[in-house]
């Protein structure tokens, strides 16, 4: 329950954070969208005023001295008196330039606006009949499209029109580098939560490892200790004293618990070792059936349960490698087949050489590993299949030792398996080189 709940409340935060970032990236478009508007209305105003005082200039030596502009005066609107001016202007026959206007605006808004706005600049009277048109690269057909109208005479009867292609365009232009931040931005949001969740995930996942550790190291070492100091009580009493047969038995049950503690302890030892790069393999010609059948003879000789072994191998196969962590890497792989396996164990081994090394397999009949656990079958700690703590043994570093030795020996080891049928362990280990 606790993943789902720090998952929802990790997709809540998200979605949260997704809604502000989205409210304001539309603020933000909302604000800029009315202030292009706002340029534009302004600099078509502007342009049309600079034209009529730029006409009037121009014919100014033409207007009769003394004549008064009616309707213009300083406190009213700046366009009224541009209207004004306007109607003064074509008392005398000088009408209105397009084209000065265009050429105003297109500067104006080169100046304000960045990019190249498409526009149509119109000039109609008041039925909407197009007296003159300039079109500066905009599509006629565009549903895109910002109509900007001004009056040019004072009863109405004629209109400029400015309509600007794709505003969402230029808009959108503006906003390129806070889009790409924006995004950037969520990005870099999700990839942390991401690695927080994992973080939060792996850190459980760790503190499961270690109490399964923990109980295993405990499990394991308990039962040889509790046996040690049974066996060393009794032969400190001279309980055995008159048997010598009995007494004997105890010393070798004695040696092997002791053995199983220190195979324990070495095997972490080996894994620190091996992990901190501090072992050196000390390798040879190893002759891989006598290795193998002495092996065998020492399952044979205590069985955990009824097994059978059957080899394939050539008596002139070799392996190049460290005889005693190689002989290791045999007996863990011989230790899970007959742990992982049902009430009788058959367990087959073969060697075939090949060009650039040896390939060694080891096939038992046992309950088999699924899919979805062979990725994590090397990996430190892991114990594949255990639901039940006091049904199988073990500290989880049994497959990743045989890993790490396979690697140090420059090899390779793979797994095949179908569950409830058989595991097949493949070994490949270089020749001398």
């Amino acid at each position: 329950m606790r993943k789902q709940y720090v998952i929802l409340i990790t997709v809540v935060g998200l979605v949260a954070l997704l809604c502000i970032q989205g409210f304001w990236l539309y603020h933000t478009y909302y604000l800029l969208h009315r202030n292009l508007i706002a340029t534009f209305e302004d600099g078509f105003a502007r342009s049309i005023e600079k034209e009529v005082y730029l006409r009037n200039e121009i014919h100014k030596n033409q207007i009769m001295n003394g004549s008064v502009v009616a309707g213009a005066r300083p406190d009213q609107d700046f366009y009224n008196n541009v209207l004004a001016f306007h109607e003064f202007l074509l008392t005398f026959d000088f009408p209105i330039s397009l084209l000065t206007v265009d050429s105003i605006w297109s500067q104006r808004i080169h100046d304000e606006v960045p990019g190249t706005v498409k526009y149509r600049l119109i000039h109609t009277d008041a039925g909407g009949k197009v007296i003159e048109e300039i079109n500066r690269g905009a599509d006629e057909n565009s549903t895109d499209t910002l109509r900007i109208e001004r009056p040019i005479r004072n009863d109405n009867s004629e209109y400029l029109q400015m309509i600007i292609d794709s505003p969402f365009k230029l808009v959108m232009r503006r906003m390129t580098v806070l889009l790409v931040a924006s995004i950037l931005i969520v990005f870099l949001l999700i990839y942390i939560m991401y690695r927080q969740v994992d973080t939060i995930f792996k850190q459980e996942r760790i503190a499961g490892i270690r109490d399964d550790f923990m109980h295993a190291m405990v499990h394991d070492m308990k039962n040889p200790i509790s046996n040690l100091l049974l066996l060393t009580g009794q032969l400190q009493r001279g309980i055995y004293d008159d048997n010598p047969e009995r007494k004997e038995l105890t010393f070798s049950v004695t040696m092997q618990q002791i053995n199983r503690l220190l195979a324990f302890t070495n095997k972490i030892l080996t894994v620190s070792q091996f992990e901190s790069g501090k072992i050196v393999l000390s390798k040879s010609e190893v002759k891989l059936k006598e290795l193998i059948d002495s092996l065998i003879d020492d399952y044979k000789l205590n069985p955990a349960k009824p097994t059978a072994f059957t080899t394939e191998i050539a008596d002139d196969i070799t392996v190049y490698a460290a005889e005693d962590y190689i002989g290791d890497v045999f007996r863990n792989l011989i230790d899970n087949a007959i742990k992982y396996s049902k009430s009788s164990v058959a367990i087959n081994i073969g060697a075939e050489k090949k060009k650039s090394g040896t390939i060694i397999r080891i096939r038992d009949n046992g309950i088999g590993i699924a899919e979805k656990d062979r990725k994590l079958l090397f990996m430190k700690f892991e114990r594949i299949g255990v639901t039940d703590k006091n049904r199988k043994t073990g500290f989880g570093l049994g497959l990743y030792f045989v890993h790490q030795i396979i690697t140090a020996h420059g090899g390779s080891i793979s797994v095949n398996s179908v569950p409830d049928e058989y595991s097949e362990f493949t070994i490949f280990l270089p020749d001398k080189t």
